[in-house]
């Protein structure tokens, strides 16, 4: 029995054009719904900056607390107390590496130099001879 008969074309025919309305449909009302975007975003810039508010507020905190933390292990002698100390300001000292927003180490690529261009590719582009400066005057061949 064929799995492709004019009944069943019809049947899938109507189906994709359903679908194809329906996603018509949520496309439409999606862009309506970007429209009134505009209108919330001070909203959401007041939202920010309460955000950035409480970020250096905690930011303030927690260095704070990190230079109580280095008060108390200059004091402290005993070995487990000083251990927790030493895991403490670990833990504090996460929190203010990501609240400074500064990257860990080796995680942040330097910017690439731009490429310098060999002899051929110069001589392909058709720039100034081989890299001579426009400014020095070429030589006369003789």
């Amino acid at each position: 029995m064929p799995l492709f008969t004019a009944a069943t074309a019809r049947e899938n025919a109507a189906k994709s054009h359903e679908a194809r309305r329906a996603n018509s449909l949520a496309v439409k009302e999606a862009r309506a719904a970007q429209r009134q975007l505009p209108q919330s975003e001070s909203a959401l810039a007041a939202g920010d900056r309460a955000l950035d508010t409480f970020a250096s507020k905690r930011l303030t905190r927690v260095r704070k607390q990190l230079d109580k933390l280095d008060r108390m292990i200059d004091e402290e002698s005993d070995p487990a107390k000083l251990d927790r100390l030493a895991s403490a300001q670990a833990r504090l000292a996460e929190q203010e590496r990501q609240l400074a927003d500064r990257p860990l180490p080796g995680s942040k690529r330097p910017a690439q130099e731009p490429a310098k261009l060999s002899r051929a590719a110069l001589l392909l582009l058709g720039s100034n001879s081989a890299g001579q400066d426009d400014t020095r005057p070429r030589q006369e061949q003789r």
